[in-house]
């Protein structure tokens, strides 16, 4: 499951991945900018995951302007 955010048809500038853990679980992990940030996490399910994902990423986004420094 991935969400991304893209510019004119090129590559996604930003995206929010979540997996599933061995143990059950659900953590998201972000790219921005080409970016890998680490798994954050554990969340009880894909869908809470998912929207911390995006909180993070728009928090992220408000930091650099929206854009790459």
């Amino acid at each position: 499951m991935a969400a991304d955010k893209e510019t004119a048809g090129k590559e996604p500038v930003s995206k929010v991945t979540v997996e599933k853990g061995r143990n059950g679980h659900y953590y998201f992990a972000l790219t921005h900018y080409g970016v890998t940030y680490p798994l954050n996490g554990p969340f009880p399910n894909a869908l809470q995951a998912a929207v911390a994902g995006q909180a993070a990423l728009k928090s992220l986004d408000a930091q650099t302007g929206g854009r790459k420094s």
